[in-house]
């Protein structure tokens, strides 16, 4: 019996750190690969001891402003390694994060991280950093960052678009984070309460209302998530934004971004994108991006540096429907 209880006791302690290792990265873009990465810089040097990453962790930067300055290099070897020291590769990644967020907007980014997405499965993640939601960190994934060249697709571009998506909605100037689920009146994501006319509140009560008993039922299992999926289809962008509201308000965002006309509103899944042609700094928001990575007509041709709307390459699986972001 003594030795069951010695037994019990590390697994116990284990398990509780998986648990919270598990919550580090948001619930995002999945591509299974085995892309690798080609190393043509050289390290910065690092200094003391070095820490080891749980969830693929490479280089953590500092941001400020347009620039980004190194907080630390993590402890790793082999094919990590020669990530860590392609610095030119980290600076092409956030030159376009650069091209994608606008200066006014970044201000809400605190920390830049470069990771290997196949200890995750994901190519990106947003965590908040401060409990008020006022700064958060993004990370992309290196190998996938540069599966088939840089930005194959446009599949890096459409991973900050759809990231940033969550900050954008579920900042300070969103959410309450002093208030708990038990006193919010409106929505609540997880991370605070959203406040009376912010973007993630007017999609659900708009929008996911209605149908909100059948979505807690739906997240049981995937055979449920596609039932509900089926049936509600002509609401949703991509079959990923049914995961849940947040994922739904990021699709609906990075579809906002991508497709080039105005819809004319003949599903709710297209009423969904007009809530945002309504919002004059998310029109902004918009001409940016489009701009900055030139999504206008070249001749007959269009040059596009971002996937087709709603075919980026994990829009038709689902992603985890109980899954929140951490608190640090």
């Amino acid at each position: 019996m003594k030795k069951i209880k010695r037994l019990i006791i590390p697994l116990f302690i284990v398990l509780s750190i998986l648990v919270i290792n598990s919550c580090n990265n948001d619930d995002t873009i999945v591509i299974p690969s085995n892309a690798t990465g080609n190393s043509n810089g050289s390290n910065s040097g690092n200094t003391g001891s070095q820490e080891q990453g749980s969830d693929g962790e490479i280089t953590l930067y500092k941001i400020d402003g347009d620039n980004i300055s190194k907080i630390k290099d993590y402890k790793v070897t082999g094919q990590d390694l020669e990530y860590q020291k392609d610095v030119a590769k980290h600076k092409q990644i956030w030159d376009l994060v650069k091209k994608i967020v606008p200066l006014n907007q970044r201000k809400k980014m605190g920390e830049f991280l470069i990771y290997n997405g196949s200890v995750s499965g994901s190519a990106g993640f947003v965590v908040q950093l401060k409990k008020d939601l006022s700064s958060w960190k993004m990370g992309i994934a290196i190998n996938y960052a540069y599966q088939g060249g840089f930005n194959a697709g446009g599949e890096v571009s459409y991973t900050i678009i759809h990231e940033f998506g969550h900050v954008l909605t579920l900042n300070d100037t969103q959410l309450n984070a002093a208030i708990n689920a038990e006193n919010c009146k409106n929505y609540f994501p997880g991370e605070g309460c959203a406040k009376d006319n912010s973007y993630i509140n007017e999609l659900h009560k708009q929008y996911w209302k209605d149908i909100w008993t059948e979505f807690q039922t739906a997240k049981k299992d995937e055979d449920s998530q596609q039932k509900f999926y089926s049936k509600y289809q002509e609401r949703f962008v991509t079959r990923y934004a049914s995961t849940n509201p947040p994922e739904d308000i990021a699709e609906v965002f990075a579809t906002f971004i991508t497709r080039k006309e105005k819809p004319a509103g003949n599903s709710i899944a297209e009423k969904k994108i007009l809530l945002m042609y309504e919002k004059s700094e998310l029109l902004e928001f918009r001409n940016h991006i489009r701009k900055n990575l030139q999504l206008r007509a070249k001749g007959k041709a269009y040059a596009f540096e971002l996937p087709e709307p709603g075919k980026w390459k994990q829009a038709n699986t689902f992603g985890n429907p109980h899954k929140t972001k951490c608190r640090h």
